[in-house]
């Protein structure tokens, strides 16, 4: 049996979904650790995955 796995965006799809470029997100977590509250998993090589419930929490103005 398969435990539900979380959903993930890259970089380029959360970017899409909050209306940001991708780079933004990547400055904000370079320079401040976090963007707008929110951390991304790392996978080896350097590639990011962010938490989709979060990153929808934010657009619908559930996160502060």
């Amino acid at each position: 049996m398969q435990a539900n796995k979380p959903r993930r965006y890259t970089t380029a799809e959360a970017a899409d979904v909050v209306r940001y470029k991708p780079n933004t997100l990547r400055r904000d977590l370079c320079l401040l650790g976090h963007f707008k509250g929110i951390r991304p998993f790392k996978l080896a090589g350097g590639r990011l995955l962010w938490d989709a419930d979060k990153i929808d929490a934010l657009v619908s103005g559930e996160v502060a």
